[in-house]
């Protein structure tokens, strides 16, 4: 399949308004509890409120992912769904609300943004399980998700980004309106919360995919509104409204997040300006390619879906020699063990 953007430039595929069937909490022990005991909340900052926030302090402490842990993408997700499969006849399609495809967000992005990203490589495996078909992401497996960092650059660089959304988020939402900041809180990126979304995507045709896919969630506003934080080496200027803000908006649209605050760093990583951003504004600036992408994934996963009911399972993978996507016969053994409990 050709990854060419003017291919997909339709502007008729849509997604509908994710709705939250579960939530679960992620935590340093491996355990997942179906509740949202570590959801965190924004900290409430006023409108001239200037930040002065050293990214760096703390970074012997932190505690990243331990890839080892991690290469099964699905099997959170599905220890959510087996704890509430008693509420549903024991019956997944039911869990999962008649889903066709049930994956991480993180695979629908890696699909949706090849067009853009063409030297990045991905591979994944669909298998047709009782009625629904699972996508895996292969990435922790191949090397290509949670890798060492390649030097102390690119690791305090990966620090910095969840050491502004700890400063800028408390566990405890009686303290987040009061505006105080927790500068010595040891980054733990064990510690996670996430909702599972279900929605369709429909394409121009009228076909749609129905989907139920698990989306980490950072935080939510004093209106409950999900938030996304990031932080930029320089403000949001032209060149990143045309090269970068796409992808910001892509992540927030799959998630149903509506606003993104950018830490604006310098090369030290201290932070003096905070950008409030909406996610109808980065789509207004974004422009096309936000069509592009879509297209792009619903193509793909419509494929996907073709194939996996028709044989059951394949490998599905994009190659940035040939700039294709491929699908071929699944026939690793160790990529249907992400099926373990379902």
């Amino acid at each position: 399949m050709e990854t060419y953007p003017e291919v997909y430039d339709k502007p008729d595929t849509r997604l509908t308004k994710p709705l939250r069937i579960g939530e679960y909490s992620c935590h340093a022990d491996l355990s997942v509890n179906p509740n949202a005991s570590n959801l965190r909340y924004l900290i409430h900052i006023d409108e001239d409120f200037k930040p002065d926030f050293d990214l760096g302090a703390g970074f012997k402490n932190y505690i990243p992912k331990d890839r080892k842990n991690y290469e099964n993408d699905l099997s959170n997700v599905q220890n959510w769904a087996v704890s509430q499969r008693h509420k549903h006849e024991f019956n997944y399609s039911k869990v999962f609300r008649n889903a066709e495809i049930v994956c991480g967000r993180g695979t629908l992005t890696d699909i949706a943004k090849t067009s853009y990203y063409k030297h990045d490589s991905w591979r994944m495996v669909a298998v047709h399980h009782n009625g629904i078909i699972y996508i895996h992401d292969c990435g922790v497996i191949d090397g290509k998700k949670f890798a060492p960092p390649k030097n102390q650059r690119d690791a305090h660089c990966t620090y910095w980004g969840h050491k502004f959304f700890n400063l800028m988020t408390s566990k405890n939402p009686d303290l987040a309106p009061l505006g105080t900041f927790n500068t010595t809180e040891v980054v733990d990126c064990r510690e996670t919360y996430s909702i599972v979304n279900r929605s369709d995507i429909i394409k121009p045709d009228g076909d749609r995919i129905k989907l139920a896919y698990s989306s980490e969630i950072k935080a939510v506003d004093e209106n409950d509104s999900y938030v996304d934080f990031k932080t930029q080496a320089s403000h949001l200027s032209n060149d990143f409204w045309l090269k970068k803000a796409w992808f910001w908006w892509l992540q927030c649209h799959i998630a149903s997040v509506d606003r993104v605050y950018a830490g604006i760093r310098s090369d030290l990583g201290v932070v003096h300006k905070i950008e409030k951003v909406e996610k109808s504004f980065i789509r207004e600036q974004a422009g096309k390619k936000c069509n592009i992408v879509m297209t792009f994934l619903a193509t793909v996963l419509s494929e996907v879906k073709k194939r996996a009911m028709e044989r059951g399972s394949l490998q599905v993978s994009y190659c940035p020699k040939t700039k294709r996507v491929h699908f071929e016969a699944a026939t690793r053994n160790t990529d249907f063990l992400f099926l373990h409990t379902v």
